[in-house]
């Protein structure tokens, strides 16, 4: 029988964790729900999971489209918004870059924007039918 296992949240490593979690807080409306030296929680209003931001004094910013000789993407996160071009302003005021590189299409359904963190994780801000 399988046991009850339930996702909890997404840590991202970064090398300035209170920084990265005040991006969040202020990108998606969140609090800090928990703080100690090097690991910060922020809850997601709504959400039934956190982003965690986690020191690693190592952490290299992924490179996005990836290249074979340079620190690969492990994951990235995917935001659903109402207006885009309001989300994209918005969270390049708070301190994201948008990538040079946009894989979306006319077709390929609702748009989507492809933008860094401040540490550079990459994110999508992505439009609803």
């Amino acid at each position: 029988m399988r046991p009850l296992i339930k996702m909890q949240s997404v840590v991202l490593d970064c090398k300035e964790p209170k920084e990265l979690a005040k991006f969040y807080v202020d990108l998606l409306g969140g609090e800090i729900a928990f703080e100690i030296e090097g690991f910060v929680i922020v809850s997601i209003p709504g959400g039934a999971i956190s982003i965690s931001c986690q020191f690693d004094e190592k952490y290299i910013p992924p490179i996005w489209p990836s290249s074979s000789n340079e620190q690969m993407i492990m994951e990235h996160l995917d935001f659903t918004v109402q207006d885009i071009e309001t989300a994209v302003q918005y969270a390049l005021s708070l301190g994201a870059t948008k990538s040079l590189v946009q894989y979306w299409q006319p077709g390929f359904g609702p748009e989507w924007v492809t933008l860094f963190d401040p540490a550079g994780h990459p994110f999508c801000l992505c439009g609803q039918d």
